[in-house]
């Protein structure tokens, strides 16, 4: 079974350096599992051709493993040959620079896992009419697209058999423009696979696997069938159906423990659904729907009864009120995996090899360039530098990385730590004396002295210790409010440019009450990457 989950990085978070495999330039790691990581990945083509996936990359150590990556390529192998808009669609998969990867479409959504916990913490939720209405529609959907790879054939006609094994909330996806597709077929059977899986093996989620499964008895499109069941009757009651203390207790539950109707929990479930949950739910799987496209048909009957409307849109809207700001925070994430390697205008910059999400060749004009040393115009000057961060943090505002509205702009606060920062490095230009030129001076001309060049260097590197640094924070598992001490810098992924030298920040994830701590070292004039995980 192969669960993606973030790396605990919270101690001492790492910055990953930037990476290629083939075409592809990784630009985050969104998940890692024990048999491979996720990466938002970039490809580029020509006359500005551009593109973002979400890259599956086998681990370097099972990569020499024969099993392993027959695995990894039969998953590529089956997902690539589903066409179908409730599969999440495979582009490319193969071998470049030693690494085994897989290119995916990049989901902006969130998978039904998190919808679904986000939903049960809140009240007004988990008691509204319209739940088992959504939840039967993302069912209803999610059937159509594992329909699809159940009746996936060969060259020649013949059906591959493929079962998905592993269906549960985590690998049911829901986009925030209302489409529900199906994810990992990781651990698939088809009748092609390269990998077979030895006799009495069990791969799957305990708490979802039907009964045969877990008997290591033959299996067929009807486990999923259960799945599916298991799933739907879990979101339409709200709470979990089999999952107990200890595995063991688990797979007895499923096997012995009897199944009362969601209706029990929450008596807003239609009888009907009801009757379409417990049919998929079966112990015998030769009573149970026929096909996941069955069941998916009377899904939407149920619906076409209904004096409320549920569809794609009714389904974006519901994303937009459960993660108020979801898609605006992916939005941003994706145009900084866009910028990476492009040159953008940002704050200024010197020998910045740590840069891994951005990276300029744009400076601003050093102080001596702005104005001569002993300019009588201090204001003037001082405005100069600060239009011109003006236009710096316009450009990044234009490119995604303003803040949320509910977030305090820190954007400002930035630009004016660096102006006054660039002000300090004029003024103390300005106040030095002119050092001599080497000509000659008229006797009336008093002759000005050079400063030492010991006391240069001491005045250099303190104004270079004074400079901030940047660092573009990604938080993996949701969506977090940053704070230092106690003012907010609004909500990841965020670019924040702080004063060299340690910080220690605080996230508050979104729908839960568990802050973080984190401590990051900022580099003067120098951006680097800070990736945490929340779970």
């Amino acid at each position: 079974m192969e669960i993606l989950s973030p790396v605990d990085d919270s101690v001492k978070p790492e910055r990953t350096d930037p990476q290629r495999i083939g075409r592809y330039e990784l630009c985050f790691e969104l998940a890692s599992g024990g048999m491979a990581s996720v990466y938002l990945a970039r490809i580029d083509g020509v006359s500005g051709f551009e593109k973002l996936v979400a890259l599956k990359r086998i681990h370097r150590h099972l990569a020499k493993e024969k099993g392993y990556v027959d695995m990894f390529l039969d998953e590529a192998r089956i997902a690539s040959r589903i066409t179908h808009p409730n599969v999440c669609s495979v582009f490319d998969f193969g071998e470049a620079d030693g690494e085994h990867y897989i290119a995916m479409e990049y989901l902006v959504g969130e998978p039904l896992s998190r919808l679904m916990s986000r939903a049960a913490t809140d009240h007004n939720q988990r008691r509204s009419p319209l739940l088992p209405l959504r939840m039967a529609r993302i069912i209803a959907d999610a059937c159509e697209g594992l329909h699809a790879a159940h009746e996936l054939k060969d060259a020649n006609g013949d059906l591959l058999h493929v079962v998905h094994r592993d269906v549960s909330p985590r690998n049911l996806f829901v986009t925030y423009d209302g489409a529900v597709q199906v994810v990992d077929f990781g651990i698939a059977s088809a009748s092609q696979r390269q990998h077979h899986t030895s006799t009495g093996q069990v791969k799957g989620t305990f708490a979802y696997m039907a009964p045969e499964q877990l008997a290591g008895q033959p299996i067929d499109r009807r486990v999923d069938i259960w799945s599916l069941g298991v799933a739907l009757w879990e979101m339409l009651a709200v709470k979990r159906l089999f999952k107990r203390d200890t595995t063991a207790n688990t797979i007895h539950s499923v096997l012995y423990d009897e199944i009362q109707p969601p209706s029990d929990y929450r008596s807003q479930v239609p009888e009907e659904l009801d009757r379409i949950v417990l049919k998929a739910l079966e112990r015998d799987p030769k009573v149970r729907w026929r096909s996941a496209r069955e069941m998916g048909q009377a899904l939407r009957q149920f619906l076409g009864t209904q004096k409320e409307i549920m569809g794609p849109a009714e389904l974006s809207e519901w994303m937009e009120e459960v993660f108020p700001q979801g898609e605006a925070r992916k939005s941003q994430l994706m145009e900084i995996a866009r910028m990476a390697g492009t040159s953008l205008p940002s704050m200024p910059q010197a020998n910045d090899t740590d840069a891994t999400l951005t990276a300029t060749d744009v400076r601003l004009s050093t102080a001596t360039e702005i104005a001569e040393p002993g300019s009588r115009h201090p204001k003037l000057l001082a405005a100069t530098v600060l239009g011109a961060l003006a236009v710096i943090v316009a450009v990044a505002v234009a490119f995604g990385l303003e803040a949320p509205p509910e977030a305090e702009p820190v954007a400002d606060d930035a630009a004016e730590v660096q102006a006054e920062a660039v002000v300090e490095a004029i003024r103390a230009e300005a106040s030095e004396p002119t050092p001599a030129k080497a000509t000659e001076t008229s006797p009336e001309e008093p002759r000005v002295e050079t400063m030492p060049q010991a006391q240069k260097r001491t005045r250099s590197k303190q104004r270079a210790k004074a400079q901030p640094g940047t660092i573009n924070l990604v938080t993996r598992g949701g969506w977090a409010e940053i704070y230092e001490g106690k003012k907010s810098l609004g909500s990841t992924p965020r670019r924040l440019t702080l004063s060299s030298g340690r910080h220690k920040l605080v996230l508050k994830p979104f729908g839960t009450d568990k802050p973080k701590t984190v401590y990051v070292v900022v580099e003067a004039n120098k951006t680097k990457k800070v990736s945490i995980a929340l779970d």
